[in-house]
């Protein structure tokens, strides 16, 4: 026994367990420490994949961007080339002539005068409603013999299936607007008011929404009230194209593509 009253024995016991609560602490110290290394490690880890991931992310917006802008261009493209169209003398009749600077002017130079003879424009009409609202084009009667009523007829078509020569008014896929006033859809004729008949002096339109595909006609800058018309969804774009059709000898239009019509598109 010591001075302080506990037996060797005792004080002996005691070291022993301090002994073996020596380790015991410094294995928890050792968990902790890999524990907060780990946790390092972790954080780092994910700032890496953050990092990686915002870059992915902005090298993506560059590449949609990138993208973006070379449809926008092709897009430019073929926008200019609808407003520099014209008549295209490969899709000519043989009785149908093409004149002017920008090849614009048509005239029927046949004999005998009561055949319709066509010529298609060289480019399709857009249907591509990122590019515009709308697709449209004017004509103006330069000539027109009133002895034949619907001596001419303009609008759109199927290019590849048409033929040259006769109506097409009447075949499927076509889009017109006869001096007369009827209106085509898809080969089929639709009568409309008289008044919306045209001749030497008049300027006419005719286009498409291209969100609805709901046509539309004009006539000497006013639009007409015919709404209740549609381009057929199916007409994929590029299928269409511009035409016109002149019955009589000396028959004469010029055309306008754009992009300044008599017939303000802002007002729709």
């Amino acid at each position: 026994m010591n001075d302080d009253g506990f037996s060797l024995d005792e004080e002996g016991e005691d070291e022993q367990q301090e002994d073996r609560k020596t380790p015991t602490k410094d294995v928890s110290e050792d968990h902790l420490k890999a524990i907060l290394e780990r946790i390092g490690e972790i954080e780092k880890q994910q700032q890496q994949q953050t990092k990686a991931f915002l870059q992915s992310q902005n090298d993506q917006k560059k590449i949609l961007e990138k993208v973006s802008e070379i449809e926008k261009q092709t897009q430019k493209k073929v926008f200019l080339k609808f407003q520099e169209n014209c008549w295209d003398s490969f899709a000519c009749h043989k009785d149908i002539e093409i004149s002017g600077d920008k090849c614009l002017i048509v005239r029927h130079k046949g004999y005998p005068s009561g055949y319709l003879h066509s010529v298609f424009a060289k480019y399709p009409i857009v249907l591509n409603k990122h590019l515009s609202d709308f697709f449209y084009y004017e004509i103006s009667v330069m000539k027109k013999n009133e002895k034949y009523y619907a001596s001419i007829s303009f609008g759109f078509a199927v290019k590849q299936q048409t033929e040259l020569q006769g109506s097409i008014h009447y075949e499927k896929g076509t889009y017109a607007f006869d001096s007369d006033a009827n209106i085509w859809i898809d080969g089929q004729g639709k009568g409309t008011n008289a008044k919306y008949s045209y001749g030497v002096g008049d300027t006419v339109g005719i286009g498409v929404h291209l969100a609805t595909r709901q046509m539309i006609f004009t006539k000497n800058g006013l639009r007409l009230d015919i709404s209740d018309f549609f381009v057929d969804p199916s007409f994929a774009d590029g299928s269409l194209y511009p035409f016109v059709s002149l019955c009589d000898f000396g028959d004469k239009i010029e055309a306008n593509f754009g992009p300044n019509f008599k017939f303000d598109l802002a007002t729709l």
